[in-house]
């Protein structure tokens, strides 16, 4: 009863606007990026040190028009997606834009949490060595998290309650999904929520960011369920920012073919930028943990970990067009032990042409 409610209250909506709406306004927006990526890993084998193009594309279209009433109604999809060949992925849901400054996200909202994760800088470029599947260290401080499509997220207005740099948002999805076992798991119902507080002082502005995400999955045989929540600040001084966070949980996680309880998550995030005339120079760090085991079993024993550095340089050749040199260091460890296909270094260089 509660996703037909939900979805003829969302086709009524879209109703009401194409009547008291004009054509809708549609605009268009990606990019073209081509470059050298080298991973050299630790491991003695031939896949140890390789140097390859890479070559990625983005190209989204975005539908907007305004009701009568002032609210605007708005959507988005990608026909590609940081991919080589065209993938329809990316489709958002409704957004509603009310004109109190506050909004409503209708179908595929429940992640509020994200909407709250400060931006800690990190450095630029392609750079990456893959870890293996059952690695449950999780990057980023909102690196967990997950809902149901239906759903929707509500966000606030600026200076929410009256308090001048507060906004907040709020979000919930269930869908219903039929119950399972095994190594399949979906999101059957979440509720989640974040807030950002933005203060100036001097020629200092501090954004400060928080969230908590908690989510109910489909199998019957977990016995952990997903709750966890990431705190964050980014602190900006002219050309100079510098940023820092933490998240922190409980979750289940998908493997190639298994599914693992996983406790004591942890990922901490430091980040540095630089802006000097057309260049920017940032350095970032990531470190992550977490202890796992088998579906239905109490998570224990040694962590797993992965462990980041990396650093950039980014240069704005003309409106649109970026080049960018960046460097990574990785040490993966899976159930204590360092895994050598997962660690070793990264370069990238390349360019950038957005539109």
């Amino acid at each position: 009863m509660k996703k037909e409610l939900l979805l003829a209250t969302t086709i009524a909506g879209v109703a009401l606007g194409a009547t008291s709406a004009s054509a809708v306004t549609s605009s268009m927006s990606g990019n073209h990026r081509v470059g050298l990526l080298d991973v050299d890993k630790d491991s003695s084998n031939a896949t140890t040190g390789t140097t390859n193009t890479d070559i990625e594309s983005s190209f989204s279209v975005s539908l907007e028009e305004t009701m009568d009433s002032g609210t605007v109604i708005s959507g988005s999809f990608s026909m590609m997606s940081e991919s080589a060949a065209f993938n329809y992925t990316g489709a958002s849901g409704i957004t509603l834009a009310f004109t109190d400054g506050s909004s409503l996200d209708l179908i595929s909202g429940g992640d509020a949490h994200k909407s709250h994760d400060v931006a800690v800088p990190g450095a630029s470029g392609e750079m990456s060595i893959a870890t293996g599947s059952s690695n449950s260290a999780k990057n980023g401080i909102d690196g967990v998290g997950g809902s149901n499509g239906v759903g929707f997220e509500w966000h606030s207005a600026d200076d929410v309650a009256g308090v001048e740099g507060m906004s907040v948002s709020f979000s919930y999805s269930n869908g219903d999904e039929t119950a399972t076992s095994g190594a399949t798991v979906a999101i059957d119902s979440s509720i989640s929520a974040g807030v950002t507080y933005v203060t100036t002082t001097g020629d200092t502005t501090v954004t400060i960011g928080a969230g908590i995400h908690e989510a109910n999955d489909n199998n019957s045989t977990t016995i952990t369920e997903t709750s966890v929540f990431h705190i964050g600040a980014v602190a900006v001084n002219g050309d100079l920012t510098f940023g820092a966070g933490v998240g922190s949980g409980e979750f289940g996680h998908d493997t190639a073919g298994d599914h693992q309880e996983v406790s004591d998550w942890q990922s901490t995030e430091i980040g540095i930028s630089y802006v000097s005339g057309d260049f920017t120079l940032t350095a970032s760090s990531v470190d992550s943990e977490s202890t796992d085991a088998a579906s239905g079993s109490t998570p224990s024993g040694s962590a797993d970990e992965v462990s980041k550095q990396a650093v950039s340089v980014d240069y704005a050749v003309a409106s649109g067009v970026t080049t960018t040199v960046g460097f990574l260091t990785q040490t993966a460890k899976d159930e204590g032990t360092k895994k050598d296909t997962s660690s070793g270094s990264s370069w990238y260089i390349g360019t950038n042409l957005s539109f």
